[in-house]
């Protein structure tokens, strides 16, 4: 491994330790004003969302249609300005109470230890969706 793939993989560690302890400043600490997390278009809060002062707005948005949401991260890798963790997103709908757990994939891409984009990648968009009602 690279020392920046190096540093980049401690600065999304860091981001997904600092969201474990209820610290969102900590999660977009990498994050500037150029930063694009781009979310499933299929979802109510989809398409892509720029800055770092978006990540809040985009939270309140998740938090309209989830009672709960948990990333629990199963592996991170570093791949030259790409990290790339996967595991199982765990949402709980606000109308219906039903609890799904879905595969999730986040890509980071980060430059000069800033991160230029966040994609998020869902294994099934239509289990969230009946999960809030929405289907």
């Amino acid at each position: 491994m690279t020392p920046t793939e190096e540093k980049n993989l401690q600065i999304v560690k860091d981001a997904y330790a600092s969201s474990a302890r209820g610290e969102p400043q900590g999660f977009t600490a990498s994050f500037t004003a150029e930063t694009e997390i781009h979310e499933a278009p299929s979802l109510p809060y989809g398409g892509i969302h720029k800055g770092v002062q978006s990540f809040p707005t985009l939270i309140g948005k998740v938090l309209e249609h989830f009672s709960s949401l948990k990333f629990t991260k199963h592996n991170i890798i570093a791949s030259g300005d790409n990290v790339v963790s996967w595991g199982v997103l765990d949402l709980v709908g606000k109308k219906t109470g039903t609890a799904v757990t879905i595969p999730l994939v986040e890509i980071w891409t980060i430059i000069d230890g800033k991160t230029q984009k966040l994609e998020v990648i869902y294994g099934d968009t239509v289990e969230a969706l009946k999960a809030a009602d929405l289907l």
